[in-house]
């Protein structure tokens, strides 16, 4: 049986002009009940073999599926026919509220065939193995391969009148395509038009933090191949930026100017500031700085407003502030020995916190960038810190 999906997007109506600019505002309230429109059960066909005997067998499940972030919003189902029933429905339901669906974005797509885009992600269920069930030979190991698979994913038989073969498929999602384009684009037109008139150091500053917070984006999802992809189509806009810079000079030249060699690593993009400090100003690597990690669902319906769930919160929060740092650097030793939490002010320091490293012996008095002397603080805690420290002194 094919699962068939349909992405919607809400897009007001004439009635209220005032909608467009608060859509986005006000989005949860309006669709606030839209998941209780399509609560329906309905009953499927599948098959179980006991003692090598194939039995039928129906059970209830939920006939539509839905999930919606602000405006948009996903509806799945098992079949075509049952997606095409719920649009009329799902139509008159958003007329009561003075909204309508784009029509350019509603489609009805086959999850297995083509897939579909949601809020800049790719999701499409992938063959990932095929399992032989012919033959003696491959019957233990074919039982362990099911049991091994990933609880999405799903299997669908394969008739063969010699081979008897189970087609797994797991549910895969990517960066979409077009969301890495739009931002390539992006990083082009600041490299083509903006960094004519900024130096070395303006430009990096410039660029990291848009890379990062891309990447950050897409962490959590199967994003290893892009983030390559994407770190080497920015170091081809980067050499033509420097060829601009310096057309007469030859690539070796370059790479030895401004490029930098960090675990064997000879493509990264430098430069020194100009600062009092001297400090080396280095591109965001894609495919080494931001390590992919995989969202964990929170458990049940755990709350961070529970009393009685502040170590369950405490710990979730610190494992992911972790991440922030490569493994095995100094910086993560800091963070394991600090247990995640900031000295000053006693709370976790978060993956999307600002952090800061502070010299607990500062450099000047003779202290050193060992872990033993090294903290790291919240931005605005290591500024209340250092103010503190210059009050007292």
């Amino acid at each position: 049986m094919d699962t068939w999906i349909t992405g919607y997007s809400i897009q007001p109506t004439q009635e209220h002009p005032k909608a467009e600019s608060s859509a986005h505002k006000s989005a949860n309230i309006a669709l606030d009940g839209l998941q209780e429109v399509i609560s329906e059960k309905c009953k499927i066909d599948y098959t179980t073999r006991s003692r090598g005997k194939t039995i039928n067998k129906k059970k209830e499940v939920d006939k539509y599926r839905f999930a919606r972030y602000a405006d948009d919003f996903v509806i799945t189902s098992q079949t075509k026919e049952n997606l095409e029933e719920i649009i009329p429905r799902v139509e008159k339901w958003l007329r009561k509220r003075g909204l309508e669906l784009n029509r350019e974005k509603t489609k009805i797509r086959n999850i297995i065939e083509e897939g579909f885009s949601f809020l800049g992600f790719q999701i499409q269920q992938r063959k990932t193995k095929t399992l032989r069930l012919d033959s003696k030979r491959y019957k233990n190991k074919a039982r362990k391969m099911l049991k091994n698979l990933k609880p999405n994913a799903i299997r669908i038989p394969t008739p063969n009148a010699k081979i008897r073969e189970e087609i797994c498929y797991s549910c895969i999602i990517t960066p979409d395509k077009e969301e890495v384009k739009r931002f390539l684009k992006e990083i082009r037109s600041i490299l083509k038009n903006e960094a004519r008139a900024l130096n070395t150091e303006d430009v990096i500053k410039k660029l990291n933090p848009k890379i990062r917070g891309w990447l950050n984006y897409y962490r959590f999802v199967c994003s290893k191949k892009t983030f390559n992809n994407v770190r080497y189509k920015i170091l081809n806009s980067i050499y033509r930026y420097l060829k601009r810079q310096h057309p007469k000079k030859a690539w070796k030249w370059i790479k030895r100017k401004y490029f930098k060699t960090i675990d064997k690593d000879t493509l990264n993009f430098f430069t020194i500031s100009s600062g009092k400090r001297k400090k080396e100003e280095i591109l965001v690597n894609a495919a080494k700085d931001v390590p992919i990690i995989r969202f964990e669902k929170v458990k049940g319906n755990s709350s961070p407003f529970d009393p009685d769930l502040k170590e369950y919160w405490k710990k979730r929060k610190t494992k992911w502030g972790k991440s922030k740092f490569a493994k095995g650097s100094k910086y993560e030793k800091v963070y394991i020995h600090q247990k995640g939490i900031c000295p000053i002010c006693n709370l976790p320091i978060e993956l999307d916190d600002n952090f800061e490293v502070h010299h607990t012996i500062p450099i000047k008095r003779g202290g050193n960038s060992e872990t033993k002397n090294l903290q790291i603080l919240h931005s605005h805690c290591h500024k209340a810190k250092h103010k503190k420290l210059h009050q007292d002194t």
